[in-house]
């Protein structure tokens, strides 16, 4: 073999397909921490993959499939880093739908370069691991009737007549509306689906299935507590509260700096403003330490929002999936966590909290290393909302940027 054969084969790139051009380019940033993006081409069977997507592609000289998120899709040939003939093809596509959506891209492409870090890896880190393992995940069977007309009298089964009765009852016509097979068939006594398979040979009936996510409680039982109380407002919080609703309505980033000694009721402050958001169509997140993050403090939101969403380190994988597909189906208004939550994928972002921003913990120590205090400033910047920084002890940069900083404003609760 000549010395230029063997540097060809060394450095040549292995095609995956028949075509001489890819159908379909896209760019890839792994999740291994490689310090660049690499095209790859995907044949028409996987196509669509949209960015924000895990995929599977070969890599390295050993062509080992590694997994990366989809960073980029639809490239054109000018835009493609290398050779459309020698391009690499991915070997499958992991998620029907994009884990991180455009908002999160961009912020996951502001922490690579602000904080040095590989994109694959912020991505990587922005997605809880539950999520990409789908922990907790369950498919369900479904049933609906074909026809809202069903004659029970062309049945001579009395159990399927019941199954028609409960199907008719619940308006299950389709596959929005089905009832959970299980219920039925135990509503109707029925010891096995035999019944149902009868059904569904008559074409009366159809069977679906639904994902579905197992739920847990993230507050156990035993610690729920009683804050029903009524809470009024002093003088400062009231003021507090117009100041930061009058800036949250004008729908343009800024920060305000909530600056409350202790027991000045920044948190009563935190939910007024909360439900000002909520009531304009718009989701909130709110940022605790982890100390913090205790299930008196999670029971407090509970009490005055219908739907609290929780993020943190205690949740099972189960648990955390459950929570991260609620916020991203746009059921939860609010999100709270630790400094990870502020990845959470809440659609129609109109606020964020960062409670005790002067804690150290705030700060993540392993890659990628982020200040999650900064990194919510730059999330709401992003998503065109507000960001309240509270503390008893601001640190030094935020009140810096208070009187330097067109967009930062400083608010005071001087009192107990």
């Amino acid at each position: 073999m000549s010395k230029e054969q063997l540097t060809a084969n060394l450095f040549a790139q292995q095609q995956f397909n028949d075509h001489s051009e890819p159908a379909h380019i896209i760019r890839v940033a792994f999740e291994s921490g490689v310090d660049s993006e690499f095209d790859y081409g995907v044949a028409d069977d996987l196509w669509p993959v949209e960015a924000g997507a895990r995929v599977e592609a070969p890599f390295g000289r050993g062509n080992k499939n590694q997994v990366g998120f989809c960073v980029a899709a639809g490239l054109s040939a000018h835009e493609s880093f290398a050779d459309r003939n020698r391009l690499k093809y991915i070997t499958k596509v992991l998620d029907d739908s994009p884990l991180v959506d455009a908002e999160l891209m961009e912020l996951a492409r502001w922490i690579s370069g602000y904080y040095v870090c590989p994109l694959g890896q912020v991505l990587g880190a922005m997605v809880p691991a539950g999520v990409k393992r789908a922990a907790g995940r369950r498919q369900v069977r479904y049933m609906y009737l074909l026809s809202q007309n069903a004659q029970k009298k062309q049945i001579k089964s009395r159990k399927q007549q019941t199954i028609i009765e409960i199907l008719q009852e619940l308006e299950a016509f389709d596959t929005y509306s089905a009832g959970q097979l299980d219920d039925v068939l135990r509503e109707a006594d029925c010891s096995t689906d035999g019944p149902v398979k009868r059904l569904g040979e008559k074409g009366l009936v159809k069977l679906c299935r639904k994902t579905e996510f197992r739920k847990l409680p993230v507050i156990p039982e035993g610690l729920r507590i009683d804050s029903s109380r009524e809470v009024s407002l002093n003088n400062d919080q009231a003021a507090a509260v117009k100041q930061i609703c009058s800036d949250v309505e004008t729908e343009l980033f800024g920060v305000t700096l909530l600056w409350g000694i202790t027991d000045s009721g920044k948190t009563e402050v935190y939910m007024r403003v909360i439900e000002q958001v909520i009531a304009s169509g718009k989701n909130a997140i709110v940022l605790l330490p982890e100390i913090a993050l205790t299930a008196q403090t999670v029971q407090r939101f509970q009490k005055r929002f219908s739907k609290v969403a929780v993020l943190h380190s205690g949740l099972t994988a189960a648990q955390r999936n459950a929570q991260w597909q609620m916020i991203r189906s746009g059921q939860a208004e609010v999100v709270i966590g630790a400094r990870s939550a502020i990845f959470a994928p809440v659609p129609r972002l109109g606020l964020v909290v960062v409670d005790e921003e002067h804690e150290p913990s705030y700060k993540q120590d392993t890659v990628p290393r982020y200040h999650g205090r900064d990194v919510a400033i730059k999330r709401a910047q992003i998503a065109g909302a507000h960001c309240v920084l509270g503390s008893a002890t601001p640190s030094l940069e935020s009140l810096v940027n208070c009187a330097q900083r067109g967009h930062y404003k400083l608010v005071k609760l001087p009192k107990r």
